[in-house]
């Protein structure tokens, strides 16, 4: 049996920042090697595979990175694994390694039970790009029946969030010394001038996922030294609704001072791989009555559903290639990317066994048929769920 609890504490102890993955996905290597088939996927994720007869395919699925501890004074140490006060301590406890933690423990504990196929698959570089490594990740396996991101939820029904496009921001002028500022124009001074008329615009609301919002998020020049700016960025971090577009997006900035384009990075994985980035990330949301969801609301004991407020790996699982999907996992979000990010011990034994739960429902024996639900006890609980929302 493996102890949800310590296997946390044994990944936050790992530091593994977007593109420094390596130690971390080793561990859940070696990990997932004493219970299932496992392999190296691309850009450096890691992908396990149980795998016994007919039946669905359920994929399990997480993140390897975390953001930098920040500048902030912590508690407990952010690579310490410290346990006080019930709470586990330390970057990556609530974004995303608890989870992780819960899904191989559930997972090791139903290996020989499972009637289908399990995957489990936990991707670098998700904090930077969400989706692009599961995407590549979902090219190699195939397309599973369902797929459960572990981001947290705090035990609660994940079901969608707003999409994410990262929108880069340009204003030009002309360089001169900056003892002669007079025969210059000063492209900073042209950006912070225009920045207000890019936030004036009233954002639409989408009625399941939230009101659209933008804040810029980086600011800089390429001038060094004594020199009067020649020109001026600055990146906008854009959460939005279904049925946006880049074209839609950049169609807010049109008539302003300022050039506007949909930022595209270039990243290296841990492994060495470059690969390239467009930041822009599709809202996605599963309908309550799909019958995926249904399944998997029930198999985790009927939680309380929401949407999230940040952006996740089902941008591609669900967004882009219809797969249905739901997340489950412990923690608080607004937790996530602070100092002091902290997780109840207590929630990782309970989602350890929400989600055992889950996957004997869906991949134990006789999970592959749908137990039949009556009609008004289904619509009673669902009525009960919507009030606790």
């Amino acid at each position: 049996m493996i102890d949800p609890v310590r296997l946390a504490q044994e990944l936050v102890h790992i530091p593994s920042l977007s593109g420094m993955e390596g130690d971390l996905a080793e561990h859940l290597f070696q990990t997932l090697k004493g219970f299932c088939e496992v392999e190296r996927g691309p850009l450096g994720a890691v992908v396990g595979r149980i795998s016994h007869g007919q039946g669905p395919t359920v994929m399990v699925e997480g993140h390897l990175d975390t953001v930098p501890v920040g500048e902030e004074e912590w508690t407990q140490g952010p690579f310490a694994g410290a346990i006080a006060d019930g709470m586990l301590w330390g970057r990556g406890a609530v974004d995303m390694k608890g989870a992780i933690a819960s899904q191989i423990a559930a997972s090791a504990a139903m290996a020989k039970e499972v009637q289908g196929t399990l995957l489990l698959a936990y991707v670098p570089h998700e904090e930077t790009a969400e989706g692009v490594v599961l995407a590549r990740v979902l090219d190699q396996v195939g397309r599973p029946d369902l797929v459960v991101l572990g981001e947290p939820t705090d035990l609660r029904l994940g079901i969608g969030h707003r999409g994410r496009a990262v929108v880069r921001l340009e204003a030009r002028g002309r360089a001169s010394h900056a003892a002669m500022p007079e025969l210059g124009d000063n492209a900073i001074v042209r950006m912070v001038e225009t920045l207000p008329f890019t936030f004036d615009t009233l954002l639409p609301e989408d009625p399941l996922l939230g009101e659209e919002s933008a804040t810029p998020i980086a600011i800089g020049t390429p001038s060094d030294g004594p020199v009067v700016p020649e020109r001026c960025w600055v990146l906008v971090d854009r959460r939005l609704g279904r049925g946006e577009t880049p074209e839609s997006v950049l169609a807010a900035y049109e008539g302003l001072e300022v050039e506007a384009r949909i930022e595209r990075v270039e990243l290296v994985a841990y492994t060495g791989e470059r690969f390239g980035a467009e930041l822009f990330f599709p809202a996605w949301w599963m309908n309550p009555e799909h019958p995926w969801t249904v399944r998997a609301w029930e198999g985790l004991g009927s939680p309380p559903m929401r949407v999230w407020r940040f952006s996740t790996d089902g941008v591609e699982s669900c967004a882009r290639r219809g797969i249905p999907t739901v997340g489950y996992g412990p923690g608080d979000e607004t937790l996530a990317h602070q100092a002091n990010e902290r997780v109840a011990v207590a929630d990782l034994e309970r989602a350890a066994y929400a989600y055992r739960r889950l996957l004997r429902s869906l991949l134990g024996p006789g999970g592959q048929e749908t137990k039949p639900v009556q009609a008004g006890r289904r619509e009673e609980r669902r009525g009960r769920n919507r009030r606790r929302r």
